[in-house]
């Protein structure tokens, strides 16, 4: 482009900005202009014809802020997030959020983009769910006596899924047919690696539960501090978990990605904490 173009851009991307911005505080004003009926004192039909006429708002707009203002009038919290962010940053989370948690859900949706915030609530439910229900499965197994006498010894006071998570801890979970850990400044990663570590999940996002495409591969122990490819410590993730992954949002990342978890908050300990933030600098969240 010529410097005429680039300044014809610039304008027209700046003039966007300002309107989303002017939208958005149109809408934090709409609760108040409905409650004190100003579109009818100043002789509107409605309310939706009073913002359609004088800021261009549709219908659906209308519907959707003033919605969405009333569930997050209680809220505080989300309000400063909306003035800030506008209402659909704040949409993934109104299913979830409570008094005692809207602190925590609007620092999350402050530090992520919609997509992302959505897939982490969609995993928070889910987990909270999961870790709520006590499941129990009968296992039935034959062995000889001897076989029994052995293993109540090694149980002894304990119970019998303790046992059995001590004797899977020595269990590995890690492939035996990986191919070789590549050392290399280069952040290329092997084609060869690639495939294999894609074709390990279907071309899916390894996130347990996840069926969206993997649209990047992972390294679970940051490339940039050890400079190697490790096909046991990368995986294949969609842009929402990648993100989440950056925001040391992933709990026993290192470990098989069946082990993973949501966080509620990032891990601030590890180095792989200034990896992931000077990432961000480069990548929106």
């Amino acid at each position: 482009m010529d410097q005429k173009d680039q300044q014809l851009h610039q304008q027209f991307s700046e003039y966007g900005q300002n309107a989303r911005e002017w939208m958005r505080k149109c809408v934090l004003l709409l609760p108040e202009i409905e409650r004190r009926e100003i579109w009818h004192k100043k002789g509107f039909g409605s309310i939706f014809e009073y913002a359609a006429k004088l800021v261009g708002m549709s219908r659906s707009t209308v519907e959707d802020g003033l919605r969405i203002m009333k569930k997050v009038e209680t809220f505080p919290a989300l309000e400063a997030v909306i003035e800030v962010a506008g209402v659909n940053r704040v949409r993934p989370v109104l299913g979830v959020v409570t008094l005692e948690t809207q602190d925590f859900w609007a620092e999350k949706a402050k530090s992520m983009s919609k997509n992302t915030l959505e897939t982490y609530v969609k995993n928070y439910r889910l987990e909270s769910r999961t870790s709520t229900e006590t499941q129990s499965v009968k296992l039935t197994i034959d062995l000889s006596p001897a076989m029994v006498e052995k293993l109540k010894r090694l149980k002894g006071a304990g119970t019998w899924e303790e046992l059995m998570e001590k004797l899977l801890a020595g269990v590995s979970e890690k492939p035996t047919d990986l191919p070789e850990v590549v050392k290399t400044s280069s952040r290329h990663i092997p084609l060869h690696i690639q495939r294999q570590v894609r074709s390990r999940s279907g071309g899916l996002c390894a996130y347990p539960g996840c069926v969206k495409v993997a649209t990047s591969l992972h390294h679970t122990q940051r490339w940039g501090l050890e400079k190697v490819h490790d096909p046991a410590r990368l995986h294949g993730l969609c842009t929402e978990h990648e993100r989440l992954a950056h925001l040391s949002l992933i709990e026993n990342e290192e470990a098989s990605p069946s082990d993973w978890t949501l966080r509620s908050e990032a891990d601030m300990t590890t180095d792989k904490r200034f990896i992931d933030q000077f990432v961000a600098l480069y990548r929106p969240t």
